[in-house]
Parts: structure tokens; sequence; C-alpha cells
């Protein structure tokens, strides 16, 4: 490993798992906002979580913005439990969803020891499609210190996202370092593993489903939970 330099990260499903404040967060939401606390939470949740192909698209194309898309997600889930509100009361629901959700979220001191350790042998940086801020994340769980402000490259921010090239290589302009430098660590086989080996870099791909690779290309490790990074990384 003594080539590689710079280790990019996903952040959600891969250091935080989603269900420790997105799920979690969205239930409790769901259960004490007085427009809907008659709802079935598990019931909406799983409607939020499974928005129309369409919506995503408008998403990826630019199309919508991240507060449009936030907005139309909460709209189509709603609609569902025949349930309309106005976009005042839209962004209040979602502001309610991030503030109990963001509070969920606590230090697991497994995965802080391994960052730390990771710091002292490489550069550490995050890159990051998430709808959501990511430095009130980082700084719940501990890891704030660790991932500065410049070392966080977040597609809300720079108005492209993963798997656009142009997100991956701010990132290794950023650090100035080469592809061949870098490794990629996330979730998503598409984001984090074939967009990342498509420009040069390696990718470990942190496979927490344990599913069958869709592609036929090659990461250097496949892990099923982040923690199993360390022998791979910093194995004697």
């Amino acid at each position: 490993m003594k080539k590689i330099s710079l280790l990019l990260f996903d952040l959600d499903d891969t250091l935080l798992k989603n269900s420790l404040w997105f799920n979690d967060g969205l239930t409790h939401c769901v259960a004490k906002h007085p427009l809907t606390c008659q709802l079935n939470s598990s019931k909406f949740l799983d409607t939020f979580n499974h928005p129309p192909r369409f919506l995503i698209e408008k998403l990826k194309s630019s199309a919508y913005s991240p507060s449009e898309f936030k907005q139309a997600r909460w709209e189509y889930a709603l609609k569902q439990f025949n349930l309309s509100l106005d976009i005042e009361a839209l962004d209040e629901l979602d502001t309610l969803f991030y503030k109990t959700g963001i509070n969920l979220i606590t230090v697991n001191e497994q995965l802080t020891s391994l960052v730390k350790d990771l710091v002292s042998a490489f550069e550490l940086g995050i890159v990051t499609n998430g709808l959501y801020e990511p430095r009130q994340k980082l700084n719940k769980m501990g890891l704030g210190e660790m991932f500065p402000e410049g070392n966080v490259f977040h597609a809300e921010q720079l108005g492209y996202r993963k798997p656009n090239p142009k997100i991956y290589w701010k990132a290794l302009e950023y650090f100035d370092r080469k592809p061949s430098e870098t490794l990629f660590i996330g979730d998503s086989w598409t984001h984090d593993v074939i967009a990342p080996i498509e420009i040069g870099m390696k990718a470990i791909w942190v496979n927490i489903n344990n599913v069958l690779p869709p592609t036929s290309h090659k990461p250097f490790a496949i892990v099923t939970d982040i923690t199993e990074i360390r022998d791979v990384l910093l194995s004697k």
C-alpha cells in the first residue's frame, strides 16, 4: 500500500450507517409532528425510502436542486397517504426530520479508533452526494477534526454529483494527488467502485448487503463493514 497516499470515503452508509439517523429520525419525526402523527410510520418510511424513478432522475440531471428534490420527495410520500401540504409545511417537516435524526448520531469508538489510525498513515477526504449537510454528521460522529472543512467534497455545494468524474477530480486537485495514488471507499457499486476505477483509482467496496458485484470491475478489496478495512490497509 506504499503507493496509496490518499483515501477518499463516501459518508452515508459507509462511515455513517443510515439506520443510525435517517430511518430512526424519519420515524420519530412522523410520529411526533401533528400533521403526520396518525400515519403508520413504518409504512411511511418504506414509501419515503422508495421515491419514484422520475424524481431521482430529476435530481441526477439537476432539473431539481437538492432542496426541490427533498420537497418533491415529501410531497410524493404524503400523497400516498392522502395528505397534501404546502411548501412551507413540507420544509417544516424536513427541518424537524433533520434535527431529530442528527441528534440520534453517536460516536462509534471502533470507527473513531480506525479513522485515527488511518490519519497517521494517509491523507483522508470525503466525497458525498448526501442531501443533508455532512459537517454536522461528522461532528456528531466525533470525526470532525479528522476531516477538516476543506477535505469534504459535498455534491450539493459543488453542483455536480457522483458518478460525475468532476467531483472525483475536484478532490484529487485539492489534495494534489494522481488517481493511481488514491483509493476510494464506499458502499455504492456505481458511485464508489465503477466511477473511481474508471478514472484510475483503486476502490474498496463496502458491500453491506453482501450481494454479488453487478459488473466485471475489480475492486482492490470487498468488505461487509467499514471497520474491516483496518486489516486491508493497516496490516503489517
